[in-house]
Formats: structure tokens, C-alpha cells, sequence
């Protein structure tokens, strides 16, 4: 978390007071925790346990806090941000306390590799279990794919199915997309290189992917929008300077 105050001047809100974007209905995502639990049941606990101990297996510990979901916090979020040009961070004022979330706060609230990218050249062999996943050579799986696996995943290898369950977490918790987007190929392909998969900085690619997505999401002539990405570490992050959310949802109805 990193706050700031004093004399420190801040560019002006990217709303002007009395026109922030009012959330009339639901806020969307792909981040659903539900998901998760389907895909524990698929892969196996053996496959399980490795997937928890993994470098994204963090993304799976944020299913096991005790909290609830909450659009409305991280709309207040996104609404009272400041208009500043910066790619890499963000800037809202919170209960009128100017307050950043970038890389670093990311990076603390998940635990996730967020190194810079290394620039050597890298690639390995993935077709032939591309084809056995029926998925197009040349192309990353989409969630939709990877979930029509599991009826026949429990009869394959160890090793194919800690694949298959990497690849879910990728699509639902490091991306964050839908169903039916593709996560990409050069990314995909990490499965096959179980040690190059444990040093890619997978942090970095989660802050980015939400992070690019909040930055062009637009309300205007909208009564709902999607977000992109690990939302549920955006949410933890807005908790933590403002207990009076964290309040507000501990004692708010579950379904909310």
C-alpha cells in the first residue's frame, strides 16, 4: 500500500466531483472463484497439492480467505481516480487519502514472481499435446477448451494434468479473461518447461493484464462493464487502508 500527503500536488481526478460514473448495475468479471473449485475436483488432489505449491498457486490461496466479493468498493475505486498518464500504477483518492496500487502493491498482496522480463529467446515443443488437447497448434487454449478436458483428464499422466490445471489458472486468475478469449501462445506454451515456467515473472503479467484493462474501461452509456485480470487482488488491496470497508463486508449479506 503506498499513500501520500502534505504539499505533494497530484494531477487533477479523472471525474469531476458531482460526475463520477455511477454504478447502476453489475460490475463483471471472469475471476470467479467457483471455478477453481470445479477444476480441484477434476484434476485430482495429488495434481492439486503441486498446482497449490506452484508460483501461481498463491491465486488459488486467495480462494480460501474469508471474503466476499464486492463491485461496489472497486468501483469506488475506479471512479475517484486521478487522470495521470502512467501505464505502470494507479492513483484514487480513498475516504480523501490519495492512494496508489502499482506493481509494488501487486506484488505484495500476491506474492507472485514480478521481475522484469527476461530478453534471451526461448521456445519449446508443444504440438503434439496441443493436439491431444484438441486445441489449434497455433493458437493459446481458451478456458472452454481446457474445462471439456476434464471428463477424460482423470486417466491421464500426472504431468498432463498438473499442464492442464496451469493453464486454468492462467486463464482464470493471471489473465483473468473469459471463456472464451485465448490466452497467448507464447505464454501458453510455459506448461511444457516446467523450470521455465517457475521463473516467469507471472506477477508482472497479472498487473499488467489488469491494469491495461482498467485503463481503457469506459461507464458511459453503460449500465454495466467487465474487468479483466486478478480483480480479487485489486479488492484485497482497497481493504486494507480503509477499514470501514473491510466492516462493511465482513457483516454485509454474503450474496452480495
Amino acid at each position: 500500500m503506498a499513500s501520500s500527503s502534505g504539499n505533494r500536488k497530484y494531477p487533477p481526478r479523472l471525474y469531476e466531483i458531482g460526475k463520477t460514473p455511477i454504478q447502476n448495475r453489475s460490475m463483471k468479471h471472469s475471476c470467479f472463484l467457483s471455478n477453481i473449485q470445479i477444476m480441484q475436483e477434476r484434476v485430482g488432489e495429488d495434481v492439486w497439492t503441486e498446482l497449490r505449491d506452484s508460483v501461481v498457486g498463491v491465486i488459488i490461496k486467495l480462494k480460501e480467505l474469508d471474503y466476499t466479493w464486492s463491485a461496489k468498493h472497486v468501483h469506488y475505486f475506479l471512479a475517484n481516480q486521478f487522470a495521470i498518464q502512467s501505464s505502470h500504477e494507479i492513483w484514487s483518492l480513498i475516504e480523501d487519502q490519495p492512494m496508489r496500487f502499482s506493481l509494488y502493491e501487486f506484488e505484495d498482496i500476491t506474492r507472485l514472481n514480478c521481475d522484469p522480463f527476461a530478453e534471451e529467446q526461448w521456445d519449446v515443443a508443444h504440438e503434439d499435446f496441443w493436439v491431444e488437447m484438441n486445441i489449434p497448434i497455433s493458437e493459446g487454449p481458451k478456458l472452454n477448451e481446457l474445462q471439456t478436458l476434464f471428463p477424460i483428464i482423470r486417466n491421464w499422466s500426472r504431468e498432463k494434468r498438473v499442464r492442464v490445471g496451469l493453464l486454468c489458472l492462467l486463464c482464470l486468475r493471471i489473465f483473468g479473461i473469459s471463456n472464451n478469449s485465448r490466452i497467448h501462445l507464447h505464454l501458453a506454451k510455459m506448461v511444457m518447461d516446467p523450470p521455465a515456467f517457475q521463473q516467469y515473472p507471472w506477477g508482472r503479467v497479472g498487473f499488467t493484464s489488469l491494469v491495461d484493462f482498467i485503463k481503457v474501461v469506459t461507464y458511459e452509456g453503460k449500465k454495466s462493464y467487465t474487468l479483466h485480470g486478478c480483480v480479487h487482488a485489486l479488492l484485497i488491496w482497497i481493504y486494507e487502508p480503509v477499514p470501514r470497508f473491510k466492516r462493511e463486508i465482513w457483516t454485509s449479506d454474503r450474496g452480495s
